[in-house]
């Protein structure tokens, strides 16, 4: 009978082809990302296949961190406004704290490495947002919703950008970036 993966073991992969990914691209080597997990590259692959289901499973695990942290309070029974400045904040303060998570995330959303199954499962976990975001599209009946999101989220990593940059004025860029996405909605 075989014997169970190591929970422990799946994670420092994980968390190791993230470092390695946020400092070397997406054309890091596998056997790279075992070395800086502790294990061996048979390991490596014994927990992941290839180094396209790593990948994919990368983005997951990523992208259930961002879900938690967007999702974390969500004022389900306030207005479209505090819904969206709620998202906005949470995804500024989540990568503001989690640079290589996000410098990861970018460089695996962009990437055709991930498949569209899994992009949909990652889709799944934003229920709420997802909800927020069709209604914040439903306000203009010109607008599409993956216009308002791709607006929304070009304006956040701008912002974050500027946070890292200047961390003493995070606040200021918060408020103020979530304002030029607001107007710039019309409302």
């Amino acid at each position: 009978m075989a014997r169970p993966l190591d929970q422990e073991k799946r994670t420092a992969i994980l968390d190791a082809a993230l470092r390695i990914i946020a400092s070397q691209g997406l054309g890091a080597t596998t056997s790279l990302m075992a070395k800086e997990a502790g294990v061996s590259t048979g390991s490596l692959f014994t927990y992941f296949p290839d180094k396209l289901t790593l990948l994919n499973q990368l983005y997951l695990h990523i992208k259930s961190e961002v879900a938690s942290a967007l999702l974390e309070g969500f004022p389900l029974q306030k207005n479209i406004r505090e819904k969206s400045f709620h998202v906005w904040q949470s995804y500024i303060r989540w990568a503001c704290a989690n640079p290589e998570k996000r410098s990861t995330l970018q460089q695996l959303s962009v990437s055709r490495s991930v498949t569209e199954q899994t992009r949909r499962q990652s889709s799944d976990m934003f229920d709420a947002v997802n909800q927020m975001l069709a209604e914040l599209g439903k306000s203009d009946s010109g607008r599409s919703v993956a216009f308002v999101t791709a607006v929304m989220a070009s304006l956040a990593e701008t912002t974050v950008d500027f946070s890292l940059s200047e961390p003493e004025n995070t606040e200021n860029y918060t408020r103020d970036g979530f304002q030029m996405f607001w107007q710039g909605l019309g409302f």
